[in-house]
């Protein structure tokens, strides 16, 4: 699946995501950056607006771990089971998230859970950046919970 395609299935089962304009810019096997523009998303300090700021992390990490299920073949829903968010420094721009599965073992070690399991989860880390700068972070723990 490249991440065009990946963008449409986050469309269709997220409708949120249209009205916020949320675009998947580029997609690996272990990494993805999704962006939202600016003026879709800003509030009235003129700044992105916080919601905004958490939704384009969440559809980060979903959607990796939706292309990492898709790759290895398993089925299942991909759920957030726990996030907190540090809002950094305001983004005055398009917000962009980065996110990044560091290691081989991690996915191994969550494919082999899902198979012995019908379950897996993965910890992952969803940086906000803006020019270089990460203005948030996003820790994150997603499910793969079997059909």
């Amino acid at each position: 699946m490249n991440h065009k395609q990946l963008e449409s299935l986050v469309h269709q089962e997220i409708p949120i995501t249209q009205a916020l304009d949320i675009r998947i810019q580029e997609l690996t096997e272990s990494s993805i950056r999704v962006m939202a523009p600016f003026e879709a998303n800003k509030n009235i300090h003129n700044t992105a607006f916080a919601g905004s700021i958490y939704t384009v992390a969440t559809i980060a990490g979903w959607s990796l771990v939706t292309s990492l299920a898709l790759q290895h073949n398993l089925e299942g829903s991909v759920v957030l089971a726990k996030a907190n968010i540090q809002y950094k420094k305001p983004i005055n721009g398009d917000i962009v998230a980065e996110c990044r599965v560091e290691s081989d073992d991690l996915i191994d070690s969550f494919v082999a859970s899902f198979k012995r399991k019908n379950r897996a989860r993965i910890e992952l880390e969803i940086n906000l950046v803006e020019d270089g700068i990460i203005k948030a972070i996003l820790s994150a723990n997603f499910a793969l919970v079997g059909k």
